[in-house]
């Protein structure tokens, strides 16, 4: 004869157990969350972390900060560790600004920013390149997962391979590394504090309040005492100098300078000093936005513009390919690389 007080008596062992079994569970999942869940649940962040941009023998670190509030509010401040320059990649409902508050220039960029190319330090670009990738990679240890994607630093850029390390508690990405072509770190991001879903004020998206704020940062006007025009460090092989000029004032606070080179690809580099001034600045361009050793650039259909430590630089080519033009605006921002 069955004895169904006992039966009973098990069965509610058994249906506590599962039970149990599954709040084990589901307090897991919770701990345990996916990075691609995370972006997609924040409706807010604010983060911060240093760049390392490698090339050649060299070595440039860059701090970076980044507010997010939507799609059409975004700000990235960038500043070079052994520079003075701060320069603000701004995103609001009017469009796509890059400020720099050292010579109280904005310049606004007919842009889709950041949609059309990858960005390390954006949450929601990462994201997209883990989301994209069809031959994902995947390496776990106890605390992090690594995931292999290819990322796009431009449009139309070959791409490269990039490592996103994630803690797998929180589910935020703690590092990414981004390789060139020849397999060498190229970029490498590292994140020291994520804020999700923080308050942030709309004002952070006025243009002219950044910059204010930006420029109240400042105990005394920024002066560049020791600019000076130079010759690319790299060019293609092929390539020679054909013309050069050069403009300048009496003390040497306004320069421009022009040099064609010629030969198997033909390219030209301008070179104009910029000063700091009391009323804003304002230049309208149209191209997307590329970040060379930590420094925004315009990057544009047949070349780049930048500016750095005072100076305008613009590489213009009809007939280099875009890798190249890179590389020659690099040569121009590696005065502070650590060697």
């Amino acid at each position: 004869m069955y004895n169904f007080g006992r039966i009973r008596k098990i069965f509610g062992l058994l249906v506590i157990f599962v039970i149990g079994l599954f709040l084990v569970s589901c307090k897991e999942v919770k701990k345990n969350k996916e990075f691609v869940d995370v972006v997609n649940e924040t409706t807010s962040y604010s983060l911060n972390g240093i760049m390392e941009s490698f090339y050649l023998e060299g070595r440039k670190q860059s701090e970076f900060n980044v507010l997010y509030k939507s799609d059409n509010e975004i700000k990235v401040i960038l500043k070079s560790v052994d520079s003075n320059d701060s320069q603000i990649i701004l995103k609001n409902k009017e469009g796509v600004y890059v400020l720099i508050p050292a010579i109280n220039k904005n310049f606004k960029i007919k842009s889709e920013w950041p949609i059309n190319a990858s960005y390390p330090y954006l949450l929601k670009s990462l994201s997209k390149d883990i989301v994209n990738e069809k031959n994902i990679i995947t390496t776990e240890n106890e605390t992090t997962k690594t995931i292999e994607t290819k990322t796009y630093l431009y449009k139309d850029a070959q791409a490269n391979t990039q490592k996103i390390t994630i803690n797998k508690e929180t589910g935020l990405p703690t590092e990414v590394q981004i390789y060139d072509k020849q397999g060498n770190l190229y970029v490498r991001v590292v994140f020291n504090e994520i804020k999700l879903n923080c308050e942030i004020d709309s004002k952070e998206f006025v243009v002219d309040e950044t910059m204010t704020t930006m420029r109240s940062q400042f105990s005394e006007r920024i002066v560049y005492e020791n600019r000076e025009i130079r010759y690319p460090i790299y060019f293609p092989e092929g390539c020679t100098l054909k013309n050069e000029s050069k403009e300048e004032n009496e003390d040497l606070t306004e320069v421009t300078a022009i040099m064609t080179y010629d030969g198997d690809y033909a390219f030209t580099v301008i070179q104009q000093f910029v000063n700091d001034k009391d009323t804003i600045s304002f230049a309208l361009e149209t191209g997307e936005i590329l970040t060379v050793l930590g420094v925004p650039c315009i990057l544009k259909s047949n070349g780049i513009q930048t500016v750095y430590e005072g100076i305008e630089y613009t590489v213009a080519s009809n007939n280099l390919d875009m890798e190249e033009i890179i590389k020659i605006v690099s040569s121009y921002l590696e005065e502070k690389l650590e060697k």
